[in-house]
């Protein structure tokens, strides 16, 4: 197994063990970790909503396995809240430096956001697209 940039993420020891021990994707076996959810809530709503969140450095983006994966979970729990009451979406953020404090934007799904846009928007006070999956819509579709 090869770890990509080990210096910008955290190894978990389980994650790579279950891994390194378990089938490869090309057998049909995919583990992934979510890397943030968020949720607001208050007093006159104490469930609130929800945002899953992938957190990548710089230019990387969703492999195959991860676009597959959350796009079934987005795909599913649209569908249990088609109004969109609780569940906001998924979203890819992407960071220019490792350290936060150097940085003065980060990217969400394509938009760069200065940080005190991004804080309002951690708040759902700054509407997003939720990435779409649209590549995986019709296949979806047709199997759920």
């Amino acid at each position: 197994m090869r770890f990509r940039n080990p210096d910008l993420f955290q190894v978990l020891p389980w994650r790579e063990w279950i891994r390194r021990e378990m089938p490869p994707g090309s057998r049909g076996w995919v583990a992934e970790d979510l890397d943030l959810v968020v949720r607001r809530f208050g007093p006159n709503d104490p469930i609130g909503r929800f945002m899953f969140v992938e957190i990548k450095y710089a230019a990387i983006s969703l492999n195959t396995a991860q676009k597959w994966t959350f796009g079934l979970i987005d795909r599913l729990l649209r569908r249990a809240d088609p109004k969109g009451t609780r569940y906001i979406g998924y979203y890819l953020m992407q960071y220019p430096d490792k350290d936060p404090e150097k940085c003065n934007s980060v990217t969400i799904n394509g938009q760069r956001l200065c940080i005190n846009d991004f804080k309002k928007w951690l708040a759902f006070e700054n509407n997003i697209e939720p990435m779409g999956f649209e590549q995986l819509r019709e296949m979806l579709e047709a199997t759920l």
